[in-house]
Order: C-alpha cells, then sequence, then structure tokens
C-alpha cells in the first residue's frame, strides 16, 4: 500500500502521456500560439473530440487517400501524437503535410472520450467509441463527396475501436461503400489480446471514480475482445495490416513492464506486417524529430500504404469495383482456406507451431540474443558468405531454443523466407523427420507461391509417397520437387533440438543434408552429441560447427535476470540489484532454465536474508532441483495424487494436452474434478508445468521429462511409462465406448442443408473435450505401454466388438486424416505381437485383434475416397461391401445387426490382397515399372500401357518399335524410358508424346535417371552411357577390357558380355554392380569409372536378378542366383551377410522405403521379406509374407512409391497386391517388452476363374425378377436379380464371338441378342424365369431368328409390344418385324452424303454434311407408338407400325442455350458450335426427355431437359415454338457424371459421378395439386411447373441426393461401369456386372444425403 499514490502517478504518466515539461495532464490545457488552418483557434492540447480535418490537399492536387488517427486509451486526438505540447510536435499535422510523399493525402484525427482517471462513472464501451467512428466518417463531407481509400493509425486501445468500427461496417448494408473504402490499419501497441495494466486500472478506477467498461474491455481474454478478434479475422483477409509492437518498458521505476507484450499486439494473421519499435509503449506514437529512427520507420510504412492505394486503378473505377470487393475477397478467403487445407490433407500437417513459437517470445528479453545475429559468423552465413549449414551446439536448459526462436523473427524481420521446426521428443507431429519436413514444407508453400503450387501439383496427379518414412518424403517433396524451383534461394530453415528427434542420425546416414542445395541456408542446434559431431564431420566443408558457451550467452542472461528483479520490486536501488544479479549469475553456469526457477522461487522472498537463503538453498544442478521440487510436493500429502496424476498424463501425452482436457483425463484417472485449472496446476505442480497462452499445459522443460521418467529414480511422482502407458490407454478406451461418439454433433457440412446417414443421439452431453485426443491418440499409448496387463486387452475387445468403432472411423474421417486409422492399426498389430507372448496363440482375442487390424488398414486405403466425402458411410454402406468373411462384414452388415443396404452376388471370401488384375489380349508381359504417379507394363508387341495406379485404368498406350525389355521412371514421372534390344526411346508420359530416340549397338542392362535430364545405361558390351535430354548431348565410356591398376588394382575384369546391371543412387557415390555367369559381382563406382570391389559366393552359375536397397542407411545388394539362393552382401565390405536357399527369385525389387524386398519366383511364388538384423548386427531377411502360385514364372516385380503395394508380371496378366504385412512402423519399444513375431502369413493365390465374363450391359425385367446378359464366349445367360446367382445357359452364339447386346421384348416372351460379328439371334421363353437360384427348374428358350446385320450394332430398341426391333448400326439403323425378321423401313447416316440402299419397304437417308455420326434411338416421351431418332441435333420421328416418318423435310432441330442452368428460357440464345466428337444418349421420362450430351471424350457430361412438345411432330413450321432446353446444374456434387442409369418414378434420375457415387435427383416439385398432372413446360417462368397455375421458377435439380458407391473392381478393362436398373415395389435395385458374375444392390435409396435442395 505504501506505492499506492506513486503506483497511480506512473499509471497516469503511462497512459495519458504527460508531456516533457513536466505540465499537468489533468487540469492544464495549454494553447498554442500558432494558429492551425483546420482547427478553432483556441486549440486544446488533449485535442479535439470527433473528426478533425488536420489537412486539405490544394488545388490543383486532388485526394489520393484518407488518414485516420485513432488514441487509445487516455489519450487525446492531439497529445498522443505529440511529444510535447509545442505545436511542432503534433506531426500528424505539422510534418505529414509537408513531406512530399504525403501532400495528396487529407488528414485526420478522432477524438473520443477515453479518460479513464475523469472523476465520474461512465457506461461507454469500444463499441460506442466505433459507432461515433463510423458516424463521423459517413458524415464528413470530404470523405463523403469523394472514393478515395482510407487508413487507420491506430495507437493502444485505438487499434481495437477501429476492428470494432469495421466490423460494424461490414455487418451494416448502408456502410458498404466505405467498407470497401477501407484500405489499411496501423496498429501500434494494440491489446489485441488485452493487457494485464487494464486490471490495476479498473481496480483503480473503481476504487477512485467509479466504473469505466472500456477499461474492463481490456483485460485479458474479456469477452469484447474475443468477440471483436472472433468477428475480424473473417473480414480481416482483405485489408493491409501493420502491426508495431514496443520493446522496452516504460521508464517509471514502479511500473518498469512493458504495457503490451509482443503476443497481444500482433495477431498472427497470413500477410500481417510485423515490426518492433526500440520503444517503450508511450513514445511508439510520439517522437522528438523526423529523424528519429521510429519515426522513419512508421513514416516509412504509411508511404508504402499510400503508394499502394495510389497504384490502384482511378478513383471512379476503383469505387465500382470496390463494390464487390467484399464478395470477391471474401470467396479469395475461402479459396485460399480451401488451398491451405487442401496442402494440410496432402502432407498430414495437423499441429500448428505457433503456440510454441509464442512461448519462446515470452520467454526472451527484448533485446537479447542480438549478439548471435549481428556477429561476423552469422551475417556470412545469412548472406551466402560462408558453408550453407550454421549448427549450434549447446548444453541443455542454455537457452538455444530462445536463441533459435530469435533467428526466425529476425530473418523474417528482413523479408525472408523462413520456416522452422522445434522437436520435442516422443511428442505425436513434433519428433520424427517426417514430421519436421511436412512442417516446413507446408510453411514454405504458405510463404511462397512456387512452392504451393509444386505442392498442389503434386497432390493433384494423385503421387503416392510413403507419409511417415523420411527419405520418402524428402525424395518426393524435396529432392525431386521444389528444391528445382528458382525462389528456393530465399528460403531459410531453422530447425532446433535436433538430439530429440527419435531418428535424426538419418540425416547423415540417409545423406539427407548431403544432397541440401548448395544455395539453401540451414540454422541447427542440439545437445552436444558424439553421434552428431561425426555426421557433421561427414559433410564437411559444408558446414560450420559452433558451441553455446557460458560467456555467449552472460550478457543475455544479465539483461533477463536484470529485467526480472525489477519487475519483482524487491530490492530498493541499482546497487542492490547488480549485487543481486552477480550472484545469481554466479551460480548459473550459463543455464537459462535455472535462473528461471530461481527467480520463481525469488518471489516468496521478500528480505534480503531471504533471497540469499534460497540461493543457498537451491541446488545449481537441474536433476537436483527438481528433486527439490518434488520434496516440496510430497509434503502436502492431500495434493500428491492429484499433482502426480497431472504430472504423469503432462508428461506421458503424445502432443499437449489443453487445460479442458486435461481435467477431463484427471478425472477419468483419479475421479476428481479440478477447479480452476489455471490456478491450480501451477500450485500443485510446482515450476514443473506451465500453461502457454492457448491453454496447453507443458512439461517445463524436456530435462525435466527425462528425469520424471527415469527408471532409477525413486519417488511418489517417479512415472513408469509402460504401466502407465497401459493404465491410460484403458481409460481412454472407456472414455469412447461410454457414449462420448454418440453425445458427439458432427459439424455441419458444408453443402446446402446436407445431413448424414446417422442420427445424432438426444441427452445431455457429458464433457467431451478429450474425445479428439482419446480417438487420435488411444492407440499410441497402447503401443508403447506393456502387454502383461488383461484389463487392457479386454477394454480393446469390448471397443472392437461394438458400434464405437465404426463411430471412431467416422470421428477421424470427419478429421480429414485418415493415417490415424492406418497408424491405429499399426500399433495394435505392434501390440498385439508383444501380447501374444503372455497368451495362447489360439485366444479368441488374438484372432479379434487380428482381423481388426485388417479390416482397418483394408477400409482405409479402399474405401478411403468414400469415407472423406461421406464418413458417416462407414455405418451402413461399407460394411455391406466388405467380403463377407471380414470382421466388419460379420459384424455389422451379415451378422446380428445387419446394414440396411444389402448386396448380393459377391462370393463369401476374405480380403484379397490381389486389388487387381489386368489381362492382355495380344502379347507377353515383358517390362514393368512403377512411378510416382503412373506404373507401366511392357509387352512382347512392343505395346507399353500407362495406368493410373489408385483407379488401376489405363490412361495411355505408347508404341514402342520391338519387344520392350526395360522401362524406367524418372523422377516425377516426367520420362519413361523404353528399350528393346536395338532402341531406346524416352517419353513425356504426361503428354504421351515422344522426347527422344536412340538406336542401340548392344542390349541394355539398366538404367537410372542423375537428375530430371540426365540418364545412365549400362549396356551388354561393357559400356556405359550418360545421356543430356536438354541438349542431346551423351558420352560413353567402356569397363571391358581395362587393365589400368589404378582402376581395376588386383582384380580381374572378365572378357564374358555380363548378364545382369543395377543402379545405386542413394547415396553420394552413384554405384553400379555388374554381373557375370560365372564371375563375381563388380561394384563400381559410376561415375569416376573406378572399381571398388567385388562380391562372391563359393558357387555361382549365373543371375537371375539382383538389386541395390535405397536406403543408405542398409548396405545391402540383393542378389538372386539361378541355382535357386537368394543371397545379400554388404556392398561397403563386399562380404555375404545373407543366404537363403532355394528361393529360385526369377525377379526381385527393394521398396523405396527399403524396409521390404519382394521376390517372384519361376515357380509362381511371391514372397515378401523384411530387412532386419541379427545378433552380430548383420542385414538379414525375414519372410513376412507369401503367396503360392501355381507353375506359372514371374517375369517382374515392382514396388509403389509409398511402399504399401507391388506389382507383378507373368504371362499375359499383370497383378497389383497390397498385403497388410507391408503396413509397419518402427519399433520403438525394444526396451520395454521383448515382441513375439507373428508368423509370415501365406496365403493361397485365387486361381482366375475360367468361365467366361459379361461383355453386355444387363437387361433386366418388368418386375427386377431376373437378369440376362450376354458374355464372351457366346453365351446368353439368366441371373436371379434376387440373390444375384446364375440361373442358366439359355442359348448360345457361335464359337469366337462375345455377345454385346441383349434386350428384352417381355409381352412376348421374347429376348434378343447381339455378337460383335454382326450376328442377331431372337429367342422364345418357353417356360418362365424362375426367381431364386434355389428352384430346381432349368430356364428354356428357343432361338426363333438368325439373322445377321451388316455393320457393328450399337444399340437394340423393341417396342412395347415387342412387335418391331429397331436396330443401330454405326452408319444405318434398321426396323425388324419381330419375329420374321423382315426390314421395314432403314435409315442410312455417313458422312459426305447419302447411302444408297435396296429395300422391300421404305428407304429413308440422311446427309449429316461433316456433324457426328453419333446417333440415338429412344421411345418417345408421351406416345407409345412413335419411336425418335436423333442424328446429331436432327429430330426425326417415326410410326412403330410401319416407319412412316411423321416429321416434315425441314424436320425439328434442337437448339441449346450457350449458358448453364440460369439462362432465360425466353431468350433464344445462338446454338453453339457442335464439335464433331460429340454424342449424346437419351432417356425418356413422363412429359420429358433427358439428353446427356458428351460434347468430347475428355470433357464432362452435360445433362439437358427437353420439354416433350420439342419432340412434337404434329406442330407446324410456324407454330412450332423451338423451346431451348435447361441444363442441369450439378456443380454442387463436385465431381463430374459418369453416366445416367435411368429415370425412375415420375421425374427421379439415378446416376453415378465418376467417384462411383450413386445419386437421385429430382426434376419437378413432388407437391402438386391433386389429379393435376405435371409437365416440363416451356412457357412461364420455369421448366417444372403446375400446367395450371403458374409457380415461381425453380432451379434444376430440385434435389439431389447421395445414397451409395459402387466399387472400383466391377469396372471394365477399359472403365467401363455396367449396370442396370431392377424396378421394384419399395424402390429400383441395382444391377452391376463384375467379371463372371452380377452384384445386387438392394436398398441402395433407403438412405440418403441431401447434397442439393432447390424446391
Amino acid at each position: 500500500m505504501g506505492h499506492g499514490p506513486e503506483l497511480h502517478r506512473t499509471l497516469t504518466s503511462v497512459l495519458s502521456s504527460p508531456r516533457s515539461d513536466g505540465t499537468s495532464l489533468f487540469s492544464s490545457r495549454l494553447q498554442t500560439s500558432e494558429s492551425i488552418n483546420t482547427l478553432a483557434p483556441e486549440v486544446d492540447t488533449d485535442g479535439h473530440l470527433g473528426l478533425t480535418t488536420l489537412h486539405e490537399p490544394q488545388p490543383p492536387d486532388s485526394s489520393t487517400a484518407d488518414i485516420v488517427f485513432v488514441h487509445g486509451l487516455g489519450g487525446g486526438s492531439r497529445k498522443t501524437w505529440s511529444y510535447s505540447a509545442d505545436w511542432y510536435h503534433y506531426w500528424p499535422q505539422s510534418w505529414l503535410p509537408k513531406d512530399p510523399d504525403f501532400t495528396d493525402v487529407r488528414i485526420h484525427a478522432f477524438g473520443y472520450k477515453s479518460d479513464w482517471v475523469e472523476r465520474q462513472q461512465s457506461i461507454l464501451e469500444i463499441r460506442d467509441f466505433a459507432e461515433s467512428l463510423i458516424g463521423e466518417l459517413k458524415n464528413n463531407p470530404g470523405i463523403r463527396r469523394s472514393t478515395t481509400r482510407i487508413i487507420f493509425v491506430c495507437h493502444s486501445m485505438g487499434g481495437c475501436v477501429a476492428k470494432k468500427a469495421y466490423i460494424l461496417a461490414r455487418q451494416d448494408p448502408t456502410c458498404k461503400d466505405l467498407a470497401d473504402r477501407i484500405h489499411s490499419i496501423f496498429f501500434l501497441g494494440t491489446p489485441h489480446r488485452g493487457s494485464d495494466l487494464a486490471a490495476i486500472l479498473k481496480k483503480l478506477s473503481l476504487i477512485a471514480w467509479g466504473s469505466k467498461p472500456f477499461v474492463s474491455d481490456l483485460m485479458p481474454e474479456s469477452s469484447a475482445l474475443r468477440d471483436i478478434n472472433d468477428t475480424f479475422r473473417h473480414y480481416a483477409s482483405e485489408l493491409r495490416l501493420w502491426s508495431f509492437y514496443e520493446t522496452l518498458p516504460t521508464k517509471p521505476r514502479i511500473l518498469n513492464k512493458i504495457v503490451v507484450e509482443r503476443y497481444s499486439a500482433t495477431l498472427g494473421y497470413p500477410g500481417e506486417e510485423i515490426i518492433a519499435m526500440n520503444a517503450d509503449h508511450r513514445q511508439l506514437c510520439k517522437f522528438s524529430t523526423p529523424a528519429d529512427p521510429n519515426y522513419r520507420i512508421l513514416r516509412n510504412a504509411l508511404h508504402s500504404a499510400t503508394d499502394m492505394i495510389r497504384s490502384l486503378p482511378s478513383s471512379d473505377l476503383a469505387l465500382s469495383q470496390t463494390r464487390d470487393n467484399f464478395a470477391i475477397t471474401q470467396q479469395q478467403h475461402s479459396v485460399q482456406e480451401g488451398v491451405n487445407q487442401r496442402l494440410m490433407s496432402f502432407l498430414g500437417v495437423t499441429d500448428s507451431l505457433e503456440d510454441e513459437f509464442q512461448i519462446l517470445q515470452l520467454l526472451q528479453e527484448p533485446g537479447s540474443c542480438r549478439w548471435f545475429s549481428d556477429s561476423k559468423r552469422f551475417m556470412s552465413w545469412k548472406t551466402g558468405g560462408s558453408p550453407e549449414i550454421l549448427w549450434l551446439t549447446g548444453r541443455p536448459a542454455s537457452g538455444k531454443s530462445v536463441l533459435s526462436n530469435h533467428i526466425v523473427e529476425h530473418l523474417r524481420s528482413k523479408g525472408a523466407f523462413c520456416s522452422y521446426f522445434f522437436f520435442k521428443h516422443k511428442e505425436a507431429s513434433k519428433s520424427t523427420l517426417s514430421d519436421c519436413f511436412r512442417s516446413i514444407i507446408y510453411q514454405m508453400a504458405m510463404q511462397d507461391s512456387q512452392v504451393r503450387e509444386k505442392l498442389l501439383q503434386l497432390d493433384g496427379e494423385g503421387a503416392t509417397w510413403d507419409m511417415t518414412d523420411e527419405l520418402s518424403v524428402w525424395r518426393r517433396l524435396f529432392t525431386s520437387g521444389i528444391f528445382k524451383l528458382p525462389s528456393l534461394s530465399q528460403h531459410f530453415w531453422v530447425i532446433d533440438g535436433v538430439d530429440e528427434c527419435t531418428n535424426f542420425n538419418s540425416l547423415f546416414s540417409k545423406r539427407i543434408l548431403a544432397t541440401l542445395p548448395r544455395r539453401f541456408r540451414l540454422f541447427a542446434t542440439s545437445r552436444h552429441l558424439e553421434e552428431i559431431r561425426r555426421g557433421l564431420a561427414s559433410l564437411e566443408p559444408r558446414v560450420v560447427l559452433q558451441s553455446l558457451s557460458e560467456a555467449d550467452t552472460l550478457s543475455d542472461i544479465r539483461l533477463f535476470v536484470t529485467s526480472k528483479l525489477r519487475e519483482l520490486d524487491r530490492l530498493e536501488d541499482d546497487k542492490s540489484l547488480e549485487t543481486m544479479c552477480e550472484k545469481i549469475l554466479g551460480k548459473s553456469s550459463g543455464s537459462f532454465l535455472w535462473v528461471r526457477l530461481v527467480l520463481q522461487e525469488l518471489e516468496n522472498a521478500w528480505t534480503s536474508e531471504a533471497m540469499d537463503a534460497v540461493l543457498n538453498e537451491v541446488p545449481t544442478d537441474l536433476q537436483d532441483m527438481y528433486r527439490r521440487m518434488l520434496q516440496l510436493m510430497e509434503k502436502d500429502k492431500r495434493k500428491v495424487k492429484l499433482a502426480t496424476s497431472i504430472l504423469t498424463w503432462v508428461v506421458l501425452a503424445c502432443r499437449p494436452l489443453t487445460v479442458a482436457e486435461l481435467r477431463v483425463a484427471v478425472k477419468l484417472d483419479i475421479n476428481e474434478t479440478l477447479q480452476n485449472m489455471s490456478k491450480a496446476i501451477p500450485s500443485l505442480c510446482q515450476q514443473l508445468v506451465f500453461i502457454d497462452n492457448a491453454d496447453k499445459v507443458h512439461v517445463l522443460h524436456e530435462t525435466a521429462r527425462e528425469f520424471l521418467l527415469n527408471e532409477t529414480f525413486d519417488s511418489e511422482f517417479a512415472i513408469h511409462g509402460a504401466e502407465r502407458h497401459a493404465q491410460f490407454s484403458t481409460l481412454l478406451l472407456r472414455y469412447l465406448v461410454g457414449g462420448a461418439f454418440k453425445l458427439h454433433t458432427p459439424p455441419p457440412r458444408r453443402s446446402s442443408e446436407s445431413r448424414g446417414f446417422t442420427k445424432a443421439a438426444n441427452g445431455a452431453s457429458p464433457d467431451l473435450s478429450l474425445l479428439d485426443y482419446a480417438a487420435c491418440f488411444f492407440s499410441e499409448h497402447i503401443n508403447r505401454c506393456t502387454s502383461r496387463d488383461d484389463t487392457l486387452m479386454s477394454e480393446l475387445c469390448t471397443f472392437l466388438q461394438s458400434k464405437t468403432i465404426l463411430s471412431w472411423v467416422e470421428f477421424i474421417a470427419r478429421r480429414g486424416d485418415l493415417g490415424y486409422i492406418s497408424r491405429a492399426a499399426t500399433n495394435l498389430r505392434g501390440y498385439l505381437g508383444r501380447r501374444m507372448k503372455y497368451i495362447p496363440p489360439m485366444d479368441p482375442s488374438v484372432n479379434l485383434v487380428d482381423c481388426w487390424v485388417t479390416d482397418l488398414i483394408r477400409v482405409a486405403a479402399k474405401f478411403r475416397s468414400q469415407l472423406l466425402v461421406c464418413p458417416s458411410s462407414i455405418h451402413h454402406i461399407i460394411p455391406a461391401f466388405c467380403p463377407s468373411d471380414s470382421i466388419i462384414s460379420r459384424s455389422f452388415a451379415n451378422g446380428t445387426r445387419p446394414s440396411v443396404i444389402t448386396v448380393k452376388g459377391v462370393p463369401p471370401a476374405s480380403w484379397d490382397d490381389c486389388l487387381t488384375r489386368i489381362d492382355f489380349e495380344k502379347g507377353q508381359t515383358t517390362a514393368l515399372s512403377y512411378g510416382t504417379q503412373l506404373f507401366a507394363v511392357g509387352l512382347s508387341t512392343g505395346q507399353i500401357s500407362l495406368y493410373d495406379p489408385h483407379s488401376v485404368q489405363r490412361v495411355a498406350n505408347l508404341t514402342h518399335p520391338e519387344r520392350v525389355r526395360l522401362l524406367a521412371f524418372s523422377d516425377n514421372d516426367e520420362y519413361l524410358i523404353s528399350a528393346g534390344a536395338r532402341n531406346m526411346t524416352v517419353w513425356h508420359p504426361t503428354s504421351r508424346a515422344q522426347r527422344s530416340s536412340f538406336q542401340l549397338e548392344s542390349e541394355p542392362l539398366a538404367s537410372t535417371f542423375l537428375s530430371g535430364d540426365e540418364f545412365l545405361c549400362a549396356f551388354e558390351s561393357g559400356e556405359l552411357t550418360k545421356w543430356r535430354l536438354d541438349s542431346g548431348e551423351h558420352e560413353t565410356i567402356s569397363w571391358k577390357g581395362i587393365g589400368n591398376e589404378d582402376i581395376a588394382g588386383t582384380l580381374k575384369i572378365p572378357d564374358q558380355p555380363p548378364s545382369r546391371a543395377a543402379f545405386c543412387t542413394a547415396g553420394e557415390t552413384v554405384l553400379l554392380a555388374v554381373g557375370y555367369r560365372n564371375y563375381p559381382i563388380l561394384i563400381w563406382n559410376a561415375l569416376e569409372l573406378e572399381l571398388l570391389g567385388q562380391c562372391a559366393t563359393e558357387e555361382s552359375n549365373g543371375i537371375d536378378d539382383m538389386t541395390f536397397n535405397p536406403n543408405p542407411e542398409i548396405a545391402a545388394l540383393v542378389v538372386s542366383y539361378s541355382d535357386g539362393s537368394l543371397c545379400l552382401f554388404d556392398y561397403s565390405t563386399m562380404a555375404l551377410t545373407f543366404t537363403r536357399p532355394n528361393a529360385f527369385a526369377n525377379s526381385v525389387a527393394c521398396s523405396p522405403s527399403g524396409r521390404s524386398l519382394v521376390t517372384g519366383s519361376t515357380r509362381g511364388i511371391i514372397e515378401v521379406f523384411e530387412f532386419d538384423q541379427d545378433n552380430t548386427g548383420n542385414v538379414v531377411l525375414t519372410l513376412i509374407y507369401g503367396i503360392n502360385g501355381f507353375e506359372d514364372s514371374i517375369r517382374s516385380v515392382a514396388f509403389s512409391a509409398d511402399s504399401l503395394h507391388f506389382i507383378d508380371l507373368h504371362g499375359r496378366q499383370c497383378r497389383m497386391w497390397a498385403p497388410t504385412a507391408l503396413m509397419q512402423k518402427d519399433n520403438e519399444l525394444e526396451s520395454i517388452s521383448d515382441t513375439l513375431p507373428l508368423p509370415p502369413r501365406i496365403v493361397g493365390m485365387h486361381e482366375d476363374s475360367e468361365d467366361p465374363e459379361i461383355t453386355s450391359v444387363p437387361a433386366v425385367s418388368t418386375k427386377g425378377s431376373y437378369v440376362i446378359v450376354g458374355k464372351s464366349n457366346g453365351e446368353v445367360s439368366a441371373f436371379s436379380a434376387i440373390d444375384g446367382k446364375e440361373l442358366g445357359v439359355l442359348y448360345k452364339h457361335g464359337r469366337g464371338v462375345s455377345v454385346v447386346n441383349v434386350a428384352l421384348g417381355e409381352a412376348r416372351n421374347f429376348l434378343v441378342s447381339t455378337d460383335d460379328s454382326g450376328r442377331v439371334l431372337v429367342a422364345e421363353l418357353t417356360t418362365s424365369l424362375p426367381t431364386s437360384s434355389s428352384a430346381q427348374q432349368s430356364p428354356i428358350a428357343r432361338i426363333i431368328l438368325n439373322k445377321r446385320f451388316d455393320t457393328v450394332i450399337v444399340n437394340l430398341l423393341i417396342n412395347k409390344s415387342a412387335e418391331r426391333l429397331l436396330i443401330s448400326g454405326r452408319n444405318v439403323d434398321e426396323l425388324w418385324d419381330l419375329p420374321s425378321g423382315r426390314v421395314l423401313g432403314s435409315i442410312s447416316h455417313s458422312v459426305g452424303g447419302a447411302v444408297p440402299m435396296t429395300l422391300s419397304q421404305q428407304v429413308a437417308s440422311l446427309s449429316l454434311k461433316g456433324k457426328s455420326t453419333a446417333i440415338g434411338a429412344f421411345q418417345h416421351p408421351t406416345n407409345e407408338a412413335w419411336v425418335v431418332l436423333m442424328l446429331a441435333d436432327t429430330v426425326r420421328i417415326f410410326c412403330w407400325s410401319d416407319f412412316k416418318e411423321l416429321t416434315t423435310i425441314d424436320d425439328i432441330h434442337l437448339q441449346r442455350p450457350a449458358t448453364s442452368v440460369e439462362a432465360p428460357l425466353g431468350t433464344p440464345l445462338a446454338a453453339p458450335r457442335i464439335p464433331t466428337t460429340r454424342s449424346s444418349s437419351y432417356f425418356s421420362g413422363q412429359d420429358f426427355v433427358l439428353e446427356v450430351l458428351q460434347a468430347s471424350p475428355h470433357a464432362p457430361p452435360r445433362l439437358y431437359v427437353w420439354p416433350s412438345s420439342s419432340f412434337d411432330p404434329t406442330a407446324t413450321l410456324e407454330g412450332r415454338q423451338n423451346p431451348l432446353p435447361r441444363e442441369v446444374n450439378l456443380d454442387i456434387i463436385g465431381a463430374a457424371v459418369l453416366s445416367v442409369f435411368g429415370i425412375v418414378g415420375r421425374s427421379t434420375v439415378l446416376f453415378i459421378d465418376v467417384n462411383l457415387w450413386v445419386y437421385s435427383m429430382e426434376l419437378r416439385p413432388t407437391q402438386v395439386a391433386p389429379h393435376t398432372p405435371t409437365s416440363f413446360s416451356t412457357t412461364g417462368n420455369g421448366i417444372a411447373q403446375n400446367k395450371l397455375e403458374s409457380t415461381a421458377r425453380p432451379i434444376l435439380p430440385l434435389f439431389i441426393r447421395r445414397h451409395f458407391f459402387a466399387l472400383s473392381e466391377w469396372r471394365t478393362a477399359g472403365g467401363e461401369l455396367r449396370c442396370a436398373i431392377a424396378q421394384r415395389t419399395g424402390g429400383p435395385d441395382f444391377v452391376f456386372t463384375n467379371r463372371q458374375g452380377i452384384v445386387i444392390v438392394q436398398g441402395g435409396l433407403e438412405l440418403s444425403e441431401v447434397i442439393a435442395a432447390n424446391q
């Protein structure tokens, strides 16, 4: 209390800005003798209230911008901006108008009553001041009459006022023009997140003068500030923002602190300019002279803003453009958010590093660390004058992280692109190199548009890569991606705590740092570790190593201690303070952490003796200090239980828990509810944990975590990690099973009025704060726990046996990262391997967990896109589509809880590890290469087929001039090499163009790319050739017959030609292994042609294949010998380390990650091995998976880029495999318990069925009871539409033909089929077909017509009475009488003119004159006696009975609108030019026709709805309106339409998109007047309306619903999905063909998700 008056004076001086001449601020109102042209004669030194114009440009100059100055708390429109009462120091009026750069700028100052010391109560809030500011701007004549852009310059609370004013303007339609004009806001010390000083002011004002709401608004985390910030961020993207923050504490001795800390003075928004000022809070806005450095900083920033405005279009044009500026900016912001989310999903980045950054900012004392950033060594590194890697080592807690944080701020303040990463040991997303690389490249993309576009390109290409493998990430994203960009030289990396990275050795052993570009700059810190020192030594001279000494940080520690001692205010004079400072420094040993802890201890000491006692009692060693803290905590036994729980959760959590999460976690653990945790946690846990500004709880330091986890530590607070992980796993599983998912409300989807398939439960929600953490990380705790715990296994089985497992999958899918599902599966498999050590192998729990491990991996991979589009599909759709023997199907589709959707016709089976099989009709498979976006298969015919690995659909065919022997992709699939015995070709796979071609004199053995346009090839002749594609140059060297001892040494190079070769480009040296029939393998340095050594076995009679492990950490050469042995050689020592006999591997391939090896034998057996180490450290192979094949040699094998799939070639077939054994995770828990390896899974090869494949679209009976299909062997068969099983063969076409079309004429029991030779068969069903395969009766059909058509048949159409058959060929349509086959009429349609034909009946011909030859035929929409033929845009209508044409000579020409669905129907539009490749298909509805127009093979289809009046042949030419159609707008579904199935009901269209989701859409209102017909009339305002009553014009479609999806394996080899609709009373069923059988999806429309509702 003794400091009360002095504190009052201090606060007054800080916030009310006293003059330098000492005059009072409360009563004195000085006047200036100088006249101010736009102010009143008597000038108030505080300044006027309201908006005052300080400067108006004089003619002929016109205003280009308006600058409005807004003062802060306790300030005034003049005094805030004045260094003294002298008018000269009022710089907005005295300096700026005279500055040549601001003469054309209008300048204003805004004042409001913010005097917190005014002796009366106030009701004013920040909102009131903001409303006043908006009112002044709207009514100011100069501003109101102009269109200039506006800049706010705001001090302290004035920034909050300006933000609120801008929000109000944006939300008020009458202020739209004004809001559009606001260009920039300058924040000078604005407390966006509040200021601690506000709490003191609030207390003083309440005691002395009454409440001031605007003071309360400035308190930290006040509701007013929170509301302003939450709303402002949605509007801020269109503004230019500058934030200036103070770096000096205020000068009065009592206060002596920074008023607004940096974290509160900055927003952290993208594009925000953040600038430090060498000033305290008052001096941010007042300057003694124009030469003041702080004034120059602010003035130059203002100049930049005004120049930006001057560069905009002229004022009138600018105003017109700003009318829609907000909407455009919001759209751009939305697009940017979409891009950010897309990149985060692509990179798997979820955690922001901003919290860690802000914590370190708070720890850094202003002015510290500059000794390093100003040093010559650092400046040389920054400017490129020294090696590109600057590595700083130091002791734990010596300030390395704070220094790294300073470097980031320093580099960014200089305009450099700086990305950073702070490693945290065993913390999810912060502990591995993969985490680091993905986070850094995301930051690079946010700063650099070139990096961003490159990553979006990679994402769009659908590249596959192992996100968890650092080498895969490095090669995929960096060496093959952004390292080639020109902007790379502008980037810096700052990586802190490398020693805390779990796999930091890979930086050196995998030569990651060695591949850093020379123009790149990396700053890294770590502890002093011998492994790091050796690794850096291997990089010399590319690295500068600097050690952080006590002398280096002494000045920073002194600054920190001095500042904190002043804040403590325990010492009365500077001498005492300096003495205490030296005492602390003398014991610190250069440890910032120790100093921080001591200063916190001193907070409770109020005498010099007490402070000395603290220094004497506190140990100088950190470990002893931690032990002392725990001893103090143990004294209060009532708190030990609670403190132990908090410490354990904080230390073992996979990421920092929030306060809310920790409260729930502690409640689960000890059933106690923490209150006021921000105060409770520091009190309970001493200084071992702390809470950051984001309410996340952290352990004090990594050394404290290590101390608490030390197994030798004996204390009540010792944490036994494995046991506690098991307890936490159990608690989290119980939490998830206990109903958290049921009470969790999913976030609304972006689509309007969309809903999921599941319904949220009702009832009061418990605390769901821990749900996200529990769902994402429960398996991580399981992976780290002891496997002895029986309780955990029981809880895990409960979780897997309940519907919670499905809710968990849905929750994870809604987060957008299915990697958590795959990681959970691998974690559970690792746990199961350890658990089997304690339970019998046949224990039911083992099978349960093992089955779910498989299903989780399969579901996440097979249904990835479907889960991301519709997460709730896991409940009712996905289980039905899983194999019937899978546990998810048995539990949720076929078990006691069946799914709504039923799938029939899928043969009972477990998951097939073979994802797909591709058969080639001509030629044998001979060569294979798997790139990042494509894989290529070469054939003996010279054909090269390129496939998309995701859809496994062929995207292109290339032609090599001979048998293909070798294929090789370059990085990112930019090039593809194909080679035979005599020719080599380089292709551009994306454009399918040939880049180069070479004639060869010798057969190639191996090829590899060195860089983007340079590749090597080794030949049978003993030569090595290097080509450069950019210049076409090449050079050839030969190792054959070399006798130079400097090259060959004592080794002999054989004269015989080599039989095999392999390259390795993983390390610095490009290695070449050359194999011979009866001679050791020679290992060469390929570029230097230096023989390094030889690898040999005792006996060798030839080599079948060999490959290098691409991981530099595993120096292994894999060789398959002709005698059947599979050998591993260490190519660094040339020693044989492993041999597996009787492998007979004809081909071998290593995964890009280097973890796995796949072999294909001459006996058709495929085996997958894992690279491992034996007890002596030698690399060995462990079998983890096998496929028992047949006597069919495997020609080639290759891994996918993500190492999770592989492909094999045999005979005429290519197969893609995805065994779950490839899902691996590095074992980090060897010290916890030994893992009992699971036995390798050996599966039998699913022998390809010899049954013929279905080759026609299915034809379904009217009642939906049976399905007719044609097959590849000429058979026409019937299937049950009830159970999907085959009923029998009805009849058969001739040999060697495939049936391509089938049609039913049920009125007379007719069945029509055609084959690819043009043969037409008409059969009569002599007995009714059974509806189920269980019936004993076999179907019988009698052929009544056998006739050949003269051309390829495209389509069949039978009229309702089954008396007429319309056959559509490529160039002709014929109408046949049934069953006689007599031709009633014909139409020829060909390019160039009519084709004459001699027929006994009417003959019609049509010349298309160069238009599309595509035709369509369909039943007339309103008259069953008519049939419609579409030829290009011409409608021709005929009678079914005699083929008489009803249309006139002028025909009916359809005219489509040039615009989309919103084009007015009453305005005729010119028909667009029709491409010659256009084709259309048509579907008849009630009173309308749906046209599906394919403008070109690569363009998405467009859907048009034509009214039936468009097909009226009775209308006269004069009376015909030629109505325009309405285009169906399907943009909302986000994917192109693949095909339309048909129309059901009145106007419901069923279709499927390219992602194979099935939709229904309604084209007209469902509610109409009783007995009132509806039609698609073009009269009135809408296409879908009542004939008798005109309604508001709806947008097509009225409804779109998403229902279920088809599987990609149901598609044909050409990508076609054959489907038909089976009409049933309860709703349609969907019939799909699937190779040899059919699949029936029943109840597919019973589940729906509304995507659009426009009714």
